[in-house]
């Protein structure tokens, strides 16, 4: 998830969700584009998913002279990136859980890590090279959807994957209603822990409280009446917890908080 840049705090970052097309919603969330307004460091949050990037060294008519592909991995604190305009990030991010089985990677290994340049180039050879070669941002963008596409198409489902999947989605649910995953005597089977860390590259407990820190960062913007109201709506034990979980997750306060753009799902086109 991509935060505020600084040091222009007043500026806001140019990140839009665009339409998936053709992509399959159930392994793909978003394609997205994201343009730095300034030079300086860009604010990214955990989200528990995992990205396919490609960095685009653009000009104003929409050629690019370089494309650079990275794989973001799953994480567990928030980190600052170094951006400059004129390089712009085009996106394809995975739902929780398939962003591993996608690309062929491990997970567990890239938490709070990137590949770049001819590493992922090489592990998505020649499928690579699509994106790679174009020569505008809407080539660019239009290969990243084929690529991820394809990638998806091709994906196969373990048992232990398929578990971890239905794991992950009732833990969605249930943080989109302020309920803990304690809640379910599931969770404390450790096959499962061992199934959904695998698959997403996290702790159960942890991927729990990312999806509960998101919750509360859409209520804070959406205007929740108190940060003690606040705190009960999104599941936490109280307003002390919630401020734990925004330093841990956010590296600020709820009190406050950095104008974060959210996760916000594009409608999927057909």
């Amino acid at each position: 998830m991509l935060g505020s840049a600084e040091p222009n705090e007043a500026a806001q970052p140019a990140y839009v969700e665009l339409p998936l097309e053709f992509l399959d919603s159930a392994r793909i969330e978003a394609a997205w584009r994201y343009e730095p307004v300034a030079a300086g460091t860009q604010r990214v949050l955990p989200d528990g998913r995992m990205d396919l990037l490609a960095h685009c060294a653009a000009q104003p008519d929409g050629k690019v002279d370089a494309v650079r592909l990275v794989i973001a991995g799953p994480a567990d604190r928030p980190s600052l990136v170094p951006v400059r305009p004129g390089t712009i990030l085009l996106g394809v991010r995975f739902q929780i859980g398939w962003g591993g089985a996608v690309l062929g990677v491990d997970p567990m290994a890239l938490c709070n890590r990137t590949l770049a340049g001819s590493r992922v180039e090489l592990l998505l050879a020649p499928l690579a090279q699509r994106v790679t070669r174009a020569s505008s941002l809407d080539e660019a963008l239009a290969a990243l959807r084929t690529v991820a596409s394809a990638l998806a198409a091709r994906t196969r489902v373990t048992e232990a994957h398929r578990r971890a999947l239905g794991a992950i989605e009732r833990m969605q649910a249930l943080a989109q209603t302020g309920a803990a995953p304690q809640a379910r005597a599931e969770w404390s089977s450790r096959t499962l822990r061992r199934d959904v860390a695998a698959a997403a590259g996290l702790p159960l407990r942890t991927l729990a409280g990312i999806l509960r820190f998101q919750r509360a960062m859409a209520l804070l913007d959406g205007g929740a009446a108190s940060l003690s109201e606040l705190a009960v709506a999104a599941g936490y034990a109280d307003q002390a917890h919630m401020t734990r979980a925004f330093r841990r997750f956010g590296g600020f306060t709820p009190a406050l908080p950095e104008p974060v753009p959210l996760v916000r799902l594009a409608p999927a086109s057909r």
